[in-house]
């Protein structure tokens, strides 16, 4: 797997539903769902993001964060 093709992007400019890795070499893609706004118990707003191969393992992540996507022609 090269990474020649992966684009790297903020996880905000990803769409809902949209597949994304958190490195260009990861085994492991993830789906980005809903958003959570910041409020005072959690501390700062995030997307929850979804392991495609285990449903049970979401994983909070903030908008800034950078994430890679594959391009779509």
């Amino acid at each position: 797997m090269t990474t020649d093709y992966m684009i790297k992007i903020e996880l905000r400019k990803v769409k809902q539903g949209e597949y994304f890795r958190r490195k260009p070499m990861a085994k492991t893609e993830f789906i980005r769902g809903h958003y959570n706004r910041k409020s005072q118990y959690d501390g700062f707003a995030s997307f929850a993001c979804n392991d495609t191969e285990d449903m049970n393992r979401e994983i909070y992540l903030k908008p800034t964060t950078m994430v890679f996507i594959e391009p779509t022609y």
